[in-house]
């Protein structure tokens, strides 16, 4: 592309942004409620030892309160889901993929941090035990995607 090639759809204006909004479980009592849109995304864990795949699992949001996580400190304030925007759950977790994956597109899914239970190996952090909770099926659901 030279300096010459002008062409307005390339605007700083027009850029898409990419926005993730990814649910963080930093305290117990942590929940979500949502609508399961999209559960075919997979990516590879970077900062994991063992480098393993994990799923992208995207809700359209009813409703849920958590406390994010920023540089490994909790906020003390809770982030409030507000309904109808898109979330994102990012797990590789065996135990979690297990449950999630007997969700269907359109299904209605609950999500909650119940306990914290102490790592057996030294060095690692403590395992955030997150229960899964399936519901009725979405009667307002349209196949409508983030990306829509």
């Amino acid at each position: 592309m030279t300096d010459e090639f002008k062409d307005e759809l390339f605007d700083e204006k027009n850029e898409v942004k990419v926005e993730y909004k990814t649910l963080a479980w930093g305290k117990v009592g942590d929940w979500f409620k949502g609508t399961l849109t999209d559960n075919t995304r997979q990516l590879l864990n970077n900062l994991s030892k063992t480098k393993e795949m994990q799923t992208v699992f995207v809700f359209k949001a009813a409703s849920g309160s958590f406390h994010d996580i920023v540089d490994k400190v909790v906020k003390e304030e809770a982030t409030e889901c507000v309904k109808g925007d898109f979330w994102s759950y990012i797990t590789g977790k065996p135990a979690l993929l297990g449950q999630l994956k007997n969700a269907k597109l359109g299904q209605v899914v609950g999500l909650r941090f119940s306990e914290e239970k102490k790592s057996t190996t030294p060095g690692y952090n403590s395992a955030k035990i997150i229960k899964v909770y399936l519901g009725e099926m979405d009667p307002d659901y349209q196949g409508e995607s983030q990306g829509d």
